[in-house]
């Protein structure tokens, strides 16, 4: 069989979104700083468990993460996604986002083998619900790190500092390997209302379960 990027007999090109300046340099260096401070931590990938979704320490992703708790930053940046990126993902997507899951800030280092080898975003219980995925940049001056997503060719893609890559959490995809520098990126899911009828059904099954193991 031909290479994947060759077998249409066309050039080929990942069904992505890309949007420029979502966020604004100083909110960028603002979430750079507050991870830098904190350092983040570690975090696995979820897999199902016993009919649970749970995270697993494993080989495929080393990255360090951030939660953002702070509701007055949450709102910030759901202000800037809702006014800036939200009606770009409508129009390229035809998508109508309405919720957000995690306001996160993640470092792949090169000290640290950063990298997050092929996955997908959604083939949990307990995932589900997600329909796109979004990754800002919040830096350059890195090597590597960008993302790939190999069933549409080996092209690789980097949004500019404060841009945006989104694309459907079906796909296959890649954070190649940070070589030099670190990578800080804002990382988002996207879901609608039946991605959260979704989720409310996963756990209520849950509860149920954990209610009759008492």
């Amino acid at each position: 069989l031909p290479a994947p990027a060759d077998h249409a007999g066309t050039l080929l090109h990942a069904p992505v979104l890309i949007v420029p300046r979502v966020l604004e340099p100083e909110l960028c260096e603002a979430l750079i700083e507050m991870h830098q401070a904190d350092g983040g931590e570690f975090t696995g990938v979820m897999r199902d468990v016993d009919g649970r979704t749970v995270p697993v320490m494993d080989e495929l992703k080393k990255r360090r993460d951030l939660w953002i708790r702070n509701p007055e930053l949450q709102a910030a940046l759901r202000e800037r996604l809702e006014r800036r990126l939200y009606p770009m993902i409508l129009r390229g997507l035809g998508f109508t986002v309405t919720e957000i899951e995690r306001y996160l800030v993640s470092c792949y280092d090169a000290g640290d083998g950063g990298v997050f080898h092929p996955h997908r975003d959604n083939t949990t219980r307990g995932t589900a619900h997600r329909k796109f995925a979004c990754s800002i940049n919040l830096n350059d001056g890195f090597e590597g790190g960008d993302l790939r997503f190999l069933e549409y060719g080996s092209a690789t893609y980097r949004p500019p500092p404060g841009g945006a890559v989104v694309f459907s959490c079906a796909m296959m995809h890649e954070a190649r390997p940070v070589t030099a520098g670190r990578r800080y990126a804002f990382l988002p899911f996207f879901y609608d209302p039946a991605g959260a009828a979704t989720l409310r059904a996963y756990q209520a099954e849950v509860a149920r379960a954990e209610g009759a193991a008492i």
